[in-house]
């Protein structure tokens, strides 16, 4: 009894499959993949697939998220490029923490791609500053559109 260990759910009544969300982060695409995503959250309860326990994904987590966001957006807008990515890297810490810390908000950011969108972004410093501004720009109307898709699908406060 004490030593076997705990019985795994596998089931499919259990455990909504993985996100099967294809994340293109085009001008054109991006609010209806935050959408997808939210929706994806929403058929498991805002808690992470197969989950018995109390983590979920709250409006605060969200709007803390949210919070850097809106400070990269305005970075963008009036910083050099150099402090807009050491706030983007800040972010991307956030979202490796939040991940750590809370299962169903790993699974929204796995569903989202938020942490690969960032990396991407990263990784393309040396490329067109004013290409970069965008991309920069669309992630933070990404994470406002995620936000206020789990408003609008019922999220808890």
């Amino acid at each position: 009894m004490y030593g076997s260990p705990r019985p795994h759910y596998n089931n499919s009544r259990y455990e909504e499959a993985k996100p099967n969300i294809s994340i293109t982060f085009t001008d054109e695409h991006y609010v209806d993949e935050a959408e997808e995503v939210i929706k994806y959250c929403q058929k498991n309860r805002f808690k992470a697939p197969g989950s018995r326990g109390r983590d979920e994904i709250t409006y605060s987590q969200l709007r803390n998220l949210l919070g850097m966001t809106s400070a990269i957006f305005d970075a963008t807008n009036i910083a050099d490029l150099k402090t807009v990515y050491e706030k983007l890297t800040y972010f991307r810490i956030q979202l490796v923490y939040t991940a750590g810390r809370n299962e169903a908000m790993k699974s929204f950011i796995e569903a989202s791609h938020l942490l690969e969108i960032v990396k991407k972004i990263d990784q393309k410093q040396a490329d067109d500053e004013r290409q970069q501004r965008h991309e920069i720009i669309r992630l933070c109307k990404y994470m406002e559109a995620l936000v206020a898709y789990f408003k609008y699908y019922g999220g808890k406060d």
